[in-house]
């Protein structure tokens, strides 16, 4: 008899402290899947600004044509810049406004009117989405007679 007393004791103990396991159990399976979503979280954040460096990194933007010195002649110019696809391209002669260019056959292109004779500068940039300037060329002179 004393046999059963025990597997009664037993028993009675250990389907009360079933119990409350279980749901320490589930409180704790909650509180490590939010900390593991806020950890994830800022892992995702960590990665996104890695590849968003990245891509300025390996971002690039060149003025094609006109090459270097080149003597421009003419009412009327285009423009072929290559890009990484990484935003928009935008161009801006003798450091003024910024004007939008636009995408096709794998460049960017500016349709260039009405300029005016003289030494020119170009310069090209990409814009990314956010509107935040990816990447700046350098300096392309040339001069229009």
């Amino acid at each position: 008899m004393a046999t059963k007393k025990v597997k009664k004791v037993v028993k009675a103990e250990s389907s009360s402290a079933v119990k409350p396991v279980a749901k320490k159990k589930v409180v704790a399976k909650k509180k490590s899947s939010v900390s593991k979503s806020a950890s994830s979280k800022k892992v995702i954040s960590s990665v996104k600004k890695d590849k968003e460096l990245e891509s300025k990194k390996n971002s690039y933007v060149i003025v094609d044509y006109p090459v270097e010195n080149e003597t421009i002649a003419g009412n009327n110019y285009v423009l072929r810049i290559g890009a990484s696809t990484d935003g928009y391209v935008e161009v801006s002669f003798n450091s003024g406004e910024w004007l939008p260019c636009r995408f096709a056959s794998g460049y960017w292109w500016f349709d260039w009117n009405y300029f005016k004779s003289g030494n020119v500068t170009i310069a090209a940039r990409i814009v990314g989405s956010d509107g935040k300037v990816v990447k700046l060329s350098d300096i392309r002179k040339c001069k229009v007679s």
